[in-house]
């Protein structure tokens, strides 16, 4: 961002002509609906400062938007968790800027990237959120220049520990425009947390050798879904798509 407002750009390279439309969802103030209205905001990375927030944000988070949009992202920074915050500027959005590489620029704004994290309310709470945003504006180096992105409270049905980035491209050939799903990768605030539990490391050494799911709980004296379970904690842990996978980075670690 440092190095974006050092550089100038025209009025064309960051039009957002029509997004204000929809951001007319801060307009909804029926109490039926206020546990579900997410929050709205376009930031600009050319000056660090939120361009558009809507009226929602102060249902959620209990901050006036022009307070927030004044603010620009120093609010932000104070405000995150400061372990969600080392993971999202040293693992997360470098991850981001190298899969934005990948794509050419005009089609940056074609995906989505989701991911979760805590950030304090103005009560002082802190409060689990999902964002989902999409770089509507990039330069030609692929850098990106504005996110569009939509947040919501998730606070019921996710802890802190792992974050989980997703990567989705917008299918358009589909009603209503799908998602097809490009990535997903889970990261941890704790190092200790990457590293096989010693039950999952005995499983690990159980499926090497082709037992099934219900062979290993039958050994073990434990129930089927409790070895599905840590298979698919191991298999998050791994980053791993399947059992193959999952092998190899046991075997990379040395784990086997």
């Amino acid at each position: 961002m440092g190095a974006l407002q050092k550089q100038s750009f025209t009025p064309e390279q960051l039009n957002t002509e029509g997004l204000e439309k929809i951001l007319n969802i801060n307009q909804v103030t029926n109490a039926v609906f206020n546990h579900s209205i997410p929050w709205i905001y376009l930031l600009d990375y050319t000056s660090g400062k939120y361009l558009l927030v809507s009226n929602s944000m102060k249902m959620m988070l209990g901050y006036d938007p022009n307070y927030f949009m004044s603010a620009g992202l120093s609010l932000t920074f104070e405000n995150y968790h400061s372990k969600h915050m080392d993971l999202f500027n040293e693992e997360i959005f470098p991850d981001r800027l190298e899969i934005l590489k990948k794509i050419p620029y005009q089609e940056h704004p074609n995906y989505i990237f989701s991911y979760n994290f805590q950030f304090k309310t103005r009560r002082g709470e802190y409060i689990n959120l999902l964002q989902r945003n999409c770089f509507v504006k990039s330069d030609e180096n692929g850098n990106p220049l504005l996110s569009f992105g939509v947040i919501t409270n998730v606070n019921h049905y996710k802890s802190e520990n792992p974050v989980i980035q997703v990567v989705e491209k917008i299918d358009n050939t589909e009603f209503l425009g799908g998602t097809k799903t490009i990535s997903t990768k889970a990261y941890y605030m704790n190092k200790e947390d990457h590293l096989f539990t010693k039950r999952e490391k005995e499983l690990l050494c159980w499926i090497a050798a082709g037992f099934t799911s219900k062979e290993i709980a039958d050994k073990l004296f434990i129930s089927e879904y409790t070895v599905i379970n840590h298979r698919r904690n191991m298999m998050s842990k791994a980053n791993a798509r399947n059992v193959t996978e999952l092998m190899c980075c046991a075997i990379k670690n040395q784990i086997l």
